[in-house]
């Protein structure tokens, strides 16, 4: 064989690889998109239904990104924005692998797409994490949902009373309830902080 010949078999075999790795992380992309507005749509729903509790809920989406805000009164508020990421990748969350899958498999089917939740009362980094496998799997873990997992297809019912616990929990961290709230920080405080307005060094307390 020459050269040439081994050449494109050798090729070919890379190929076919990188067809099927592709055509498996377009799956995982498929699935958590469909994921997202499932999720995005249970979310809307449920703040409807907290208007009709007289809660001021509003949820706002723009694109890849919806924004859900309660105000339990006048500047008691809370908000989290949920936005679904681009790509996949290999899991490195041991909480968010696949039960059934291999952390040290590098199979793309062992990919996941990741939807992630930021909120202004837990600072500047992700609060909630979602991983979503192609075959429909997805798990989570925050502040909003300690951990919990479920299916793509789990009937509107079971999603729509999970992004209810996504909204009660951000109407525990508006009014302070539920165990949620602030407690205070062992960051210093000086009398001049203090005659200048500054608010005392308080930070987001974890329900246990």
């Amino acid at each position: 064989m020459s050269f040439d010949e081994s050449a494109l078999t050798r090729l070919r075999r890379y190929r076919e690889e990188a067809d099927r790795s592709m055509s498996l992380i377009q799956e995982t992309e498929d699935t958590t998109r469909r994921y997202a507005e499932r999720l995005f749509a249970g979310l809307e729903y449920t703040a409807v239904l907290g208007r009709q509790a007289d809660f001021e809920v509003d949820a706002t989406r723009t694109g890849d990104l919806l924004t859900l805000s309660v105000a339990a009164r006048t500047g008691a508020q809370a908000r989290v924005a949920f936005g679904l990421v681009r790509g996949a990748a290999a899991e490195t969350d041991e909480d968010l692998m696949h039960e059934e899958l291999s952390r040290y498999s590098l199979d793309p089917s062992g990919y996941s797409g990741r939807i992630l939740g930021w909120s202004e009362q837990a600072g500047g980094e992700p609060c909630q994490t979602f991983a979503v496998y192609r075959d429909g799997v997805w798990k989570t873990k925050g502040l909003f949902v300690a951990k919990a997992r479920g299916n793509v297809d789990d009937p509107d019912d079971v999603l729509n009373g999970f992004c209810l616990r996504i909204l009660g929990r951000l109407v525990d961290l508006a009014a302070l309830t539920g165990g949620a709230g602030r407690r205070w920080s062992e960051s210093s405080y000086t009398l001049l902080q203090h005659a200048s307005g500054e608010d005392a060094p308080t930070e987001l307390r974890h329900p246990t």
